[in-house]
């Protein structure tokens, strides 16, 4: 059977290191989602979520209510990349410089221009829709841990999703017509 998240927390607090890295397997899409929500880079996004998960397994022992481990776990990746996103952990990079005449390599994949519509209209929308959205159907959260991810009651949660479907088919619809 599987452990909720704040049996993981419990045992991860008391030094179980597979405890917590169970609880960075359940969570480390949802994380990586809300960072490239911020940056719209997956490297960037992946970094971030790293940093995130660090943040958390320091600052553990100041989770009040372990069952609470997802919002918690959001709020930190928020705030790790208002942080990204002001300067302060990009300026703590030491990236060295390319030498003369390298250039990065470039991706040999074609993007599918739906996925990218997809994308550009997803970053429309407001962050909570855009969070729910992701939570729900593109992370595979059931309904119950989507809406706690994003920190909604049950009900608040359906509706923000049922507009938020509703806004996504509208700002689809607008980029169709432009294209």
């Amino acid at each position: 059977m599987n452990e909720t998240d704040g049996a993981l927390v419990t045992r991860a607090r008391g030094g179980d290191r597979p405890a917590f890295a169970e609880l960075y397997d359940r969570r480390a899409r949802l994380i990586r989602a809300i960072c490239f929500n911020a940056t719209s880079d997956l490297h960037t996004a992946a970094d971030l979520t790293q940093e995130v998960f660090l943040r958390a397994y320091s600052k553990l022992n100041s989770l009040r209510e372990p069952e609470r481990f997802t919002p918690w776990l959001a709020g930190i990746a928020r705030q790790t990349c208002r942080e990204w996103r002001r300067g302060k952990l990009r300026d703590r990079k030491l990236a060295s410089p390319l030498p003369d005449g390298w250039e990065p390599a470039a991706c040999d994949r074609e993007v599918d221009p739906r996925v990218e519509s997809l994308r550009e209209a997803l970053a429309k929308l407001p962050e909570r829709d855009r969070l729910s959205l992701q939570a729900f159907y593109l992370q595979g959260l059931d309904a119950e841990e989507a809406r706690t991810a994003v920190g909604l009651s049950q009900s608040t949660f359906y509706r923000v999703l049922v507009k938020a479907r509703r806004r996504l088919a509208a700002i689809c619809r607008q980029l169709e017509v432009r294209s």
